[in-house]
C-alpha cells in the first residue's frame, strides 16, 4: 500500500518491530519514503499511528521543522483528522451535487 503526501509516494509497511532501538508504534522514514506500523496493533489504532506519521511527513514536506518535532502537536492533529475522517460523514461534495441546506 502507498499514500501521496505532497507529491511524494511513501510505501506503507505493517511489520512485526518498527524500530528496535526506540520503541514505537510507527514511524516515518523520509530518506527511503518508507511508513512503518506495527502489524500487531488493532485496526482503528494502525489508522490513527498512520495519521500521525502523515502528519510528521506534512510539517517536514511543508518545512515545519519544529512543529514536526513537537509530538503533542503532531498527535494532537493527527487524532482530530483521523476522527474527522473516519466518522463515516460524506467530508467532499461530489460533482453535480449540492450539499448545502438552507436555514
Amino acid at each position: 500500500m502507498t499514500i501521496t503526501i505532497l507529491g511524494i509516494p511513501y510505501r506503507i509497511e505493517e511489520v512485526d518491530i518498527v524500530n528496535k532501538y526506540d520503541p514505537a508504534d510507527g514511524e516515518i522514514d523520509y530518506e527511503n519514503c518508507v511508513i512503518k506500523i506495527d502489524k500487531h496493533l488493532p485496526t482503528s489504532l494502525k489508522n490513527q499511528v498512520l495519521m500521525h506519521e502523515v502528519m510528521h511527513g506534512i510539517l517536514i514536506l511543508l518545512g515545519y521543522m519544529e512543529d514536526a518535532k513537537d509530538e503533542q502537536k503532531v498527535q494532537g492533529l493527527a487524532t482530530a483528522l483521523h476522527m474527522l475522517f473516519s466518522s463515516g460523514e460524506q467530508l467532499f461534495f461530489e460533482d453535480g451535487e449540492n450539499n448545502v441546506k438552507n436555514h
